[in-house]
């Protein structure tokens, strides 16, 4: 078993066992061998819009899968068969969210990883049908967000799609520690600045500290 860091450990915590997965813009594959390997998919379909890039993938999963994977080269969804389970990790929100709205079906279970921009997945996720039955933050050096779908009706208010309805629920260390660093950041840019500007920013201080507190 490859030694995964805490990102792809975690992504993979929060896949279920299915019989047909997908990992869209699957880099060098590590999702997806591991799945097939701790025998969490009985087949797993592997994407990107990079053929050289796909065969990196290709190369991992044929040392012990070899039959139990399908590499396409697309564009999101487009050409994969329906399957259980979908994975679109390490991607900005905004192609995130053309995928999904683009894609050819909608699986019943969604696992996103947005880079950035995650109110706007939470945002169309729902209004594709999805309930977000988990949507936190956790660090590996870095902040991610990780927004777990899955078939049925949600409704968010304005705080939950910007934070994330778990983090306002649960407040865990990463998130606290996340919106700590925007506050110092912000507090910080308050000296210069011009009367309106700074009543702006202290606004969202005051926000951001009663998130966390």
């Amino acid at each position: 078993m490859n030694k995964l860091g805490p990102r792809f450990e975690i992504i993979i915590s929060e896949l279920v066992p299915c019989k047909t997965f997908a990992d869209v813009g699957c880099d060098h594959g590590y999702v997806a061998n591991e799945m097939l390997s701790r025998g969490k998919c009985e087949h797993s379909y592997i994407t990107d819009v990079s053929a050289l890039c796909l065969d990196k993938a290709i190369a991992l999963l044929s040392k012990n899968h070899e039959g139990s994977f399908t590499p396409i080269v697309t564009d999101g969804l487009k050409g994969v068969p329906a399957v259980d389970q979908v994975l679109i990790a390490g991607m900005g929100g905004e192609l995130i969210c053309s995928i999904i709205q683009n894609a050819d079906y909608l699986p019943k279970r969604l696992v996103l990883q947005p880079m950035k921009n995650p109110e706007k997945v939470r945002e169309v996720a729902i209004k594709l049908g999805y309930k977000l039955i988990k949507d936190y933050t956790f660090k590996d050096i870095k902040f991610y967000n990780l927004i777990v779908c899955e078939r049925g009706e949600d409704s968010y208010t304005k705080d939950e799609l910007t934070f994330g309805r778990d983090n306002l629920r649960l407040k865990g260390e990463a998130f606290k520690e996340q919106i700590s660093k925007k506050i110092t950041k912000l507090k910080s840019a308050l000296d210069g600045m011009n009367e309106d500007d700074k009543s702006n920013v202290e606004e969202q201080i005051k926000k951001l500290t009663e998130i966390i507190e």
